[in-house]
């Protein structure tokens, strides 16, 4: 015997209920989605908010900074250590196909602070060694190589192969960080074909309203904490027929606001790695204009 079920205008009963679970599930997406973005839109907005930098987070990141310092020291002096990406043969891959090699480093914790350390590399063939000191020394030129987010470069002072430099930074990865910094830079002349350098903020104030009339430059430590500091240490070796340049970036910021950490940090780390290698891809273009 056949069996017929009654005919409805919006389909047999099976269709109806894969519709209106489709139905749901959309709606629920879309209302998961909405909330994603509200927590988000919150957790931003709380980034804003006035944060106090304090004694021991600092202290904490100067103890990070001098244990790295000593390690960065002893591969300085290595011999077959001294490039990071001699040390596997992805990452050296990668830089002689003409990419940025990059990886985020683990990192201590800091009290009331955050620590975004980051490595990469690339190879730049033909250059020399001392075509790309001369442009990296060139900071009158730096607004032209590596802005907008660099503007207002100035050198302070200048002793042999110690400078210190001004700039303003401007960083924009969903909100806006614009912050007026000062740097001690040491060139290490290691081997003739080697050479490392040190740069270490010495003030990072925070600018409110920037390139306004209002314009308003915070004392250090006031503000939003989006930037507390930043150290870079850059190794260049030429051999291969090119130079191998590598940098390792870490900043100090304020902490992510409590239980928003799986929202906020991609975004900070996110922030940090494309920053890096912005920086190293405007250092191979400012190399290349030079030949």
């Amino acid at each position: 015997m056949n069996m017929f079920f009654p005919k409805s205008e919006a389909g047999p009963a099976h269709v109806l209920s894969r519709r209106r679970t489709s139905s749901v599930s959309r709606h629920s997406v879309s209302c998961c989605g909405k909330v994603f973005v509200a927590l988000l839109a919150i957790g931003l907005s709380s980034l804003n908010a006035v944060a106090e930098l304090k004694p021991q987070t600092m202290a904490a990141y100067q103890k990070y900074i001098s244990e790295l310092e000593t390690k960065i020291s002893r591969q300085n002096q290595s011999a077959g250590d001294f490039l990071w990406v001699n040390g596997d043969p992805v990452r050296f891959q990668t830089v002689r196909d003409g990419k940025i090699a990059s990886e985020h480093k683990d990192t201590a914790d800091v009290p009331g602070g955050m620590i975004q350390h980051w490595i990469g590399a690339i190879f730049m063939p033909g250059a020399t060694l001392r075509r790309i000191v001369a442009i990296d020394q060139d900071y009158a030129d730096y607004a032209k190589f590596y802005g907008p987010e660099i503007s207002r470069p100035k050198v302070i002072s200048h002793d042999g192969d110690h400078f210190v430099v001004s700039y303003r930074i401007t960083k924009t990865k969903v909100l806006t960080a614009v912050e007026d910094t000062v740097h001690a830079i040491d060139y290490l002349p290691l081997q003739p074909n080697r050479m490392a350098v040190r740069s270490r903020s010495t003030s990072v104030n925070q600018v409110e309203d920037a390139g306004t009339s209002s314009e308003r430059v915070l004392p250090v430590g006031e503000g939003s904490g989006f930037l507390w500091a930043m150290n870079s240490y850059w190794r260049m070796e030429e051999k291969d027929g090119g130079v191998y340049v590598e940098c390792e970036a870490v900043t100090l910021s304020r902490d992510v606001p409590f239980g928003l950490g799986g929202m906020i940090d991609p975004i900070l780390q996110s922030f940090a790695e494309e920053s890096l290698k912005k920086t190293l891809d405007a250092k191979r273009v400012a190399v290349n204009a030079a030949k």
